[in-house]
Formats: C-alpha cells, structure tokens, sequence
C-alpha cells in the first residue's frame, strides 16, 4: 500500500483533509506491533485506549488490509480488532459499541505488511476521492484524485497560471475538467463535505476546524468572483455530456467549465474567441472488451491527429 508519513500538527492535519487533492485517507497512527498470531493483532488493538477516542455509544467500522501467515484474509483481521474494540468498551463501560457499515461514527484502519502491524484512525471518514459532486458517472468514470494526479503530472496549474486553456475532447462525466477548474481556482476539493472521520473524535478541535473551513469557503466565494482560463469538453455521447453538467452544477462550476456534444472526429480548438494555447488531456477508451480494439484503432487516429 503507498503512502506517505508526516509528522504535523492537528490544523495541518485538517487542512490536510480538506486540501489533499490526491490523498485517499488521511490516516492518524496510534499504535504499531508485530503479528505472528491473531491473538497478537487483538493484544495489539487492545493496547490502545479507545476511551480517549470515542464512546461505547458510536458506531465504528473496520478497514483491514493485508494478510500474513496467521491473518490468512482480511475478514478475519478486521473481526480480531473489532473483537478487541468490544470487549474493551464493555469491560470498561458495560456496554458494547455497534458496528455501522454504511455510516459510522468514526473509522478504524489496519494496515499489515509482513509481520508488522499498523493500528490508525481514519480522519477523512468515507474515502477524499469522493469529493460529492458526481453522482453521475460515465461508462468508465476516473476517480476524481486520480483525474487531479493526471493534471498536476501533465502540469496544469503552471498551464493555468499563465492563462492556458483546458481541453477535453472525450471528458465523459466531466471529472478531469472540474478538477482542473477546483485546482485553476484554488478552491478545496473537499470544501462541500459534510461528514468527517474527526467529526466525533474526542480530540476534535472545533475552532481550529471551524477556522481551517472559513478560510476555504472564503477563497472558494473570491475564486468564484474571478475570469479564469477557458475549461472546455466535448464528447460524442449526449448522456456523458448531461451527466457532466449535472457534475458541473453540483461542483458550483457553472459557467466556468462548458462542455458541448462534438465527435472526436469534428473536434477543433475553439475559434471563436481567442484562447490561449494550453493543456490538452483526456481518458480515452481501453478496449479491454473482445471486439473493441478494432473500432477503437479510427478513434486513437483521430485522436493522434
């Protein structure tokens, strides 16, 4: 599993969390150990003291990942740490917190390599890619940090920076050109979100969220009063181009990303008006299907021209 570990203080743990354009979690390790039995993985989870976290009275979920010689398959990982969970709250507290697996109250995350244990609470809650706005997807949506890595390798923000434009010729649901609106604008990606892995947390910093937030939100409303490059799709489905509107307005982005119906084959810069040369980018079709790579060889033609 990649990552990357950084020492921080809890507002830069937050901004994390809502200004990580390419993180899936954001994770707070609590404890570490080495598993050579499941009885090692309970005793490891039990070692932490919950009750500094979270109440008998939330929900909680288990995210486990990796096996080894005595985790044999993660479902049985993440019934040992949320055995060890159980027995504590209830030997403290007599009473025994529930599992909730759609929308828990906060999120348990462990990761196993080898024999090595480690033992994090979920800040984000559900994972950052879902940043809220598309509920509608194409035929093979790209998930939205992935679109947001895609642009800042394809260096987008200095394309943007000295005025360039953003193209789409296949954008589909619209993910790569909302991303490359929220980040032209610097505007969070997750400033919408309305539930937090934290938000129960018995650490939680309220006024340092509430601040953090009030800070995004206000660059996001001067963001919005701006003229910013031109950020343009086309696609040859009508019902790609309804869901990406609909992505567009829920991402608040009307009038700063358009997308139009066009064939690749008809595609041309727009000339309209003058737009400065910019960044061209797109998540063509794979052909992973039998049959598909044939009709796709006069796609990826038009395309190289």
């Amino acid at each position: 599993v990649a990552g990357v570990s950084v020492r921080a203080t809890l507002a830069t743990t937050y901004s994390l969390c809502l200004w990580s354009r390419l993180a899936n979690r954001i994770l707070l390790p609590l404890h570490s150990c080495r598993i050579d039995s499941a009885q090692d993985l309970y005793d490891g989870v039990n070692a932490i003291d919950w009750s500094q976290h979270f109440t008998p009275e939330q929900t909680f979920l288990v995210d486990f990942a990796g096996t080894n010689n005595a985790i044999s398959n993660t479902q049985f990982g993440a019934q040992k740490s949320k055995d060890a969970i159980v027995d504590q709250m209830l030997w403290r507290f007599g009473k025994r917190p529930s599992i909730n697996l759609a929308r828990p109250d906060w999120r348990l995350n462990v990761q196993l390599r080898k024999d090595q244990a480690v033992i994090s609470l979920d800040l984000g809650g559900e994972s950052l890619h879902r940043r809220g706005y598309r509920l509608e997807g194409g035929l093979a949506p790209l998930k939205e940090n992935l679109a947001a890595a895609l642009l800042l390798r394809a260096d987008w923000p200095g394309v943007a920076a000295r005025g360039g434009a953003l193209l789409d010729p296949m954008c589909g649901s619209g993910t790569l050109l909302i991303e490359g609106a929220l980040m032209a604008m610097d505007i969070a990606p997750n400033v919408n979100r309305r539930r937090w892995g934290f938000d129960k947390w018995r650490q939680h910093d309220a006024k340092i969220w509430a601040d953090i937030h009030a800070d995004a939100v206000a660059r996001r409303e001067r963001a919005l009063t701006r003229q910013w490059p031109e950020i343009r799709g086309y696609d040859a489905s009508s019902a790609a181009i309804r869901a990406a509107e609909e992505n567009i307005e829920r991402a608040g982005l009307n009038g700063f990303v358009r997308v139009m119906r066009k064939e690749l084959a008809q595609f041309v810069p727009p000339t309209h008006h003058d737009i400065t040369p910019g960044l061209v980018i797109t998540n063509p079709p794979y052909g992973e299907r039998l049959g598909e790579v044939e009709s796709l060889k006069h796609l990826y033609a038009h395309l190289g021209q």
